[in-house]
């Protein structure tokens, strides 16, 4: 909607001078790249842990721009050529393109990533300068080698800077002819590589979603750092109707389960016992509470215990009202139905009655 040309008629604004020079100034030191796996490199993280992973965290600054790329300003330029010549670079074990930027850069350097390759396996009879850049041309863009003759018989392989395109497979071995007719199999080791298809050998995708194992390409639904809303669905009518019924159906079984805990404080293994104190096996394999279970069965026998002294403190009242109102006869009575309990508290009722002048006292032994 805001993409039309509303205002390019209009008259120019001009910046001042200074200030563009001081932007200049300040932005003389950059680094651009990309991920080669977007979906798998997430680009706001990328700006945030690499300057840590080079050692300039506080001094380096990175920033999201436009077309899932990404820049980091440095402050010198020794800063910024020293994380060049480390590389190259990866986040999320998937590789990183990183490339200098200037001010009529190509931006087709963006499918490039230097990388140093050993080379293994050349015959020692054509082991020269000119024949190590040979080579080097004719598998990728060349930059450099690291090769010395005085000590060239002595090494196990010779290492070269390439260039290497993203777009293209990386190979690991090739048969070059040094005499015609004669195939001489040459290895390569790309220093410093991370996340390639096992497959076809691309940096662009992981083996599970090769085009040779699915049969057709995978399907990108764009970078994962878009700041579009994700909407939830609607539900249907029909789901409207399934909801309340699932929600009663879970509450049911809440009132269920709440229930059984109830009766099992209640029960016998909610008393308390000889063996209470030790640790069950449900507690040990509790990250939560260790003690919790044992907590429930002591508060559930302390109930228990509660209502039992309740009771005998109901049945002891009651007892010694039912002993002051009575006559000796009434406390046989008493003594008859009730337990030893009873018959003790009544005996001490009729004691202080007739201590106090009452008409109950103790029997008259029998004559012999």
């Amino acid at each position: 909607m805001q993409d039309i040309d509303l205002g390019f008629n209009d008259p120019p604004f001009v910046l001042p001078t200074e200030v563009v020079r001081q932007a200049e100034e300040e932005n003389r030191f950059l680094l651009i790249g990309r991920p080669v796996m977007p979906r798998r490199q997430n680009l706001r993280a990328i700006v945030a842990s690499m300057p840590r992973n080079w050692g300039f965290e506080g001094i380096v600054r990175g920033r999201i721009i436009e077309g899932r790329r990404f820049q980091f300003v440095f402050p010198s330029e020794e800063a910024m050529e020293t994380v060049l010549r480390r590389g190259p670079w990866a986040f999320a074990e998937r590789m990183l393109v990183l490339q200098r930027w200037t001010p009529l850069m190509d931006m087709d350097l963006l499918n490039f990533i230097p990388f140093w390759i050993q080379v293994r396996g050349i015959p020692f009879q054509y082991m020269n300068r000119e024949v190590i850049v040979n080579i080097a041309r004719v598998i990728g863009q060349y930059i450099q080698m690291d090769y010395n003759e005085e000590v060239g018989g002595r090494q196990e392989f010779v290492r070269i800077r390439l260039n290497w395109n993203v777009a293209n497979p990386v190979r690991f071995q090739r048969h070059f002819q040094f005499s015609l007719g004669v195939n001489t199999l040459l290895r390569f080791k790309f220093e410093r590589l991370r996340g390639f298809c096992e497959e076809c050998g691309m940096l662009t995708h992981d083996t599970g979603a090769c085009v040779i194992n699915n049969g057709g390409p995978a399907h990108d639904g764009g970078d994962d750092d878009d700041d579009e809303e994700i909407q939830e669905p609607i539900p249907s009518d029909e789901d409207a109707a399934v909801v309340p019924a699932q929600e009663e159906y879970e509450r049911n079984i809440d009132v269920m389960e709440h229930e059984a805990e109830a009766d099992e404080l209640w029960s016998e293994a909610g008393k308390q016992t000889m063996y209470s104190d030790d640790l069950t096996c449900d507690e040990m394999y509790n990250p939560i509470d260790p003690f919790g279970i044992r907590k429930e069965n002591e508060s559930g026998a302390k109930r228990k215990g509660w209502l039992n002294e309740a009771e005998k403190n109901v049945a002891s009242f009651g007892l010694v009202e039912t002993g002051e109102a009575s006559t000796s006869h009434g406390c046989k009575r008493q003594r008859g139905s009730l337990t030893q309990i009873s018959g003790e508290v009544c005996k001490e009722v009729s004691v202080t009655t007739d201590d106090q002048g009452g008409a109950v006292g103790p029997e008259p032994p029998l004559p012999p």
